[in-house]
């Protein structure tokens, strides 16, 4: 592996010299610098990128730490910050905590060992993970910030969606639609996440009913665990909190010969890919999932880089109207 002496030699200036062009701390004549180039290009010189960040005790490497990649969802929010990081010229670590198999103590080493500048934490609305663990990281004076879970402002910048908006104008987007006896079907979500899509449904104008709640299983049997109640209940309205579940659903109520829209309207939370290939395509909440990475990116940066930053960021959802209402 060629070494700075080597160019140097090759290029017939001091080693020196070779460093400091390199470091971008010296101006030097354009015939030098050629030739400098043409040694580099020639000898095939690879720059130890480990060791400059040891000598300056500073990483352009940016951590995000999730539970899983394979979802569009956090695929979106990953898309979001790659890009943003990619702009600055830093690399993108990503950290599947279900993959791992390591204990949330030794992903958190791990961030220190691998010289990592910031972390971004991508929660999941059912978890609180690495909340606790985001003081160490302060300590050891690495930037975090938290994006994706309404949570209290503590010492760190936190980036979410507003839930409760969400709540309402779903709420308001089915009341619009004539849906009068509405309907929120749910994976096990805390109560005080599901409290906010709750007060959302309170704020909504002429929502004089409670939602019917339905709480699902990853292995339910939707047309007969859950169509069934959405019937017996007289139900015209469904707001589903999660997006797969949603064209789960959709398909169910098509095979019991519901019409959707017309019989009973389907809303789901998310706008990836997933309702736009729905049969029939779905009508969303977009909760910004793209833009909530690009500003969870932009507010490491400014961390890092100790500039100013917002310390809470609350994401405005919006509805995206499709067939399925």
């Amino acid at each position: 592996m060629a070494t700075l002496k080597d160019i140097a030699e090759h290029a017939n200036v001091s080693a020196c010299t070779v460093s400091r062009y390199l470091n971008k701390n010296i101006v030097v004549k354009k015939s030098t610098e050629e030739r400098i180039q043409t040694a580099i290009k020639e000898l095939g010189y690879v720059p130890n990128v480990v060791a400059k960040a040891l000598k300056r005790k500073e990483t352009t490497n940016v951590a995000v730490i999730l539970p899983k990649i394979n979802s569009l969802n956090y695929s979106e929010i990953t898309s979001g910050i790659s890009q943003t990081l990619i702009k600055h010229n830093y690399n993108l670590f990503i950290y599947e905590v279900d993959n791992l198999h390591l204990s949330e103590a030794d992903v958190v080493q791990l961030m220190r060992e691998n010289m990592i500048a910031g972390i971004i934490i991508i929660g999941l609305f059912s978890d609180l993970s690495f909340k606790e663990s985001i003081y160490s990281f302060i300590e050891w004076g690495i930037p975090v910030v938290y994006a994706n879970r309404c949570i209290s402002y503590s010492d760190f910048p936190i980036v979410y969606p507003d839930l409760t908006k969400a709540g309402k104008i779903g709420a308001e987007h089915l009341l619009s639609k004539g849906k009068n006896r509405i309907a929120l079907v749910h994976k096990k979500l805390p109560y005080e996440v599901l409290e906010l899509f709750l007060n959302g449904f309170h704020q909504a104008s002429d929502c004089e009913q409670k939602p019917l709640m339905i709480e699902i299983e990853d292995d339910m049997n939707l047309s007969k665990d859950c169509v069934p109640i959405l019937l017996q209940n007289h139900i015209n309205g469904v707001f589903v909190l999660n997006e797969l579940s949603a064209v789960y659903l959709t398909k169910a109520l098509v095979q019991a010969d519901i019409r959707i829209a017309e019989d009973m309207a389907v809303l789901s939370l998310g706008n990836s890919l997933l309702s736009q290939i729905s049969t029939p395509e779905l009508t969303c909440v977009d909760l910004q999932n793209l833009e909530l990475g690009i500003r969870s990116a932009e507010i490491i940066l400014s961390e890092i880089r100790k500039e100013e930053f917002e310390p809470v960021t609350v994401l405005e959802p919006f509805i995206v109207e499709r067939k399925s209402s």
